[in-house]
């Protein structure tokens, strides 16, 4: 062999090597929690406002930082088919631009497909939300180390607090339950129990129960209701007009609820305001069935709520039994 053939196979053989190094290092590698997904994927999920962080979650920071005083919280989603992912993260980013305006970090974080009970949604995104598959929560818990930490990382550990919407609400109160994760408030939003709701701590959190008058997860909320009352479980109720929906009012409703419990115990004088017609003809002596007229108009309809028709259980959430 030439000098020269030498060197044109030395030179191939270190630009084969030079790709074969370029395509492992772009290589996904496992994290504590399983297999993270590719960066790509995750920058696809994080809505505006939300930037991907190591873990696989959505972060979103408070224009003003105070190391070890910006409170976190952690969003989990309702149940959503791969086509309903728009609407998801319109609620992802309602969520982070709420929450920041009012100094609070935000940590969104993704259930995982084929976790629904029902065979027939084994696309959609999903979280443990029953009692038959409630054995897996600790696991879900538990792949969120990672994610909890970068963003803590960035903020200090000050206050964690929660905050499930539908699907993701029933997952709320199982974790909150069970003590699968230590938080300071809960918020479940339009969801409902995972029996049993018995707190395994002596103080569990206080939890707030955020319904609405013409949701069909209004009973399941109801039983909620009950059942925390009959565990003797502090919690406060509020319910508003309309239907299955994650609104401004909501949001705003759990961002006061959280900050109030900072530093006052429930029940909470004055309580907080609501937008249920009953429950506000109740609450000034009248008789619920009386209560024809909404609020004043000095308060603004909720969006999505009294001008967008609903449907019993919109597709990317959960139905009225615990899926």
């Amino acid at each position: 062999m030439s000098q020269r053939s030498a060197r044109f196979y030395v030179a191939v053989a270190l630009g084969v090597a030079a790709v074969s190094a370029a395509v492992l290092l772009r290589q996904p590698r496992p994290s504590s929690g399983g297999v993270e997904p590719p960066p790509g994927a995750i920058v696809r999920w994080c809505a505006d406002g939300l930037a991907p962080i190591p873990g696989g979650g959505c972060f979103a920071a408070p224009a003003e930082i105070k190391p070890n005083a910006t409170p976190l919280v952690v969003y989990l989603h309702g149940r959503h088919a791969p086509v309903n992912v728009g609407d998801e993260l319109e609620r992802q980013t309602r969520v982070a631009r709420l929450a920041t305006a009012r100094g609070y970090a935000v940590l969104a974080l993704r259930g995982a497909q084929g976790q629904c009970s029902d065979p027939a949604y084994a696309a959609f995104w999903c979280w443990p939300s029953n009692e038959r598959n409630a054995s897996d929560g600790a696991a879900f818990v538990a792949r969120w180390s990672d994610a909890l930490r970068a963003a803590e990382a960035k903020i200090g550990r000050e206050r964690r607090v929660l905050l499930g919407f539908s699907n993701g609400g029933y997952f709320a109160a199982l974790i909150a339950s069970r003590e699968l994760m230590s938080f300071d408030a809960v918020a479940v939003a339009h969801a409902g129990p995972v029996m049993p709701m018995r707190p395994s701590s002596p103080s569990p959190p206080p939890m707030l129960l955020v319904t609405a008058e013409d949701d069909s997860a209004n009973p399941e909320m109801l039983r909620l209701d009950a059942e925390l009352t009959r565990e003797g479980w502090l919690h406060a109720t509020v319910e508003r007009e309309g239907g299955h929906a994650l609104t401004e009012w909501d949001v705003e409703t759990a961002l006061t609820f959280f900050d109030r419990t900072r530093a006052e115990s429930l029940p909470l004088t004055p309580p907080l305001a609501t937008r249920s017609r009953a429950r506000t003809a109740e609450r000034r002596g009248a008789d619920p069935a009386d209560a024809g007229a909404p609020e004043a108009p000095s308060s603004p309809p909720p969006e999505d709520v009294l001008d967008t028709p609903q449907p019993p259980w919109d597709a990317q959430s959960t139905d009225p039994s615990p899926e």
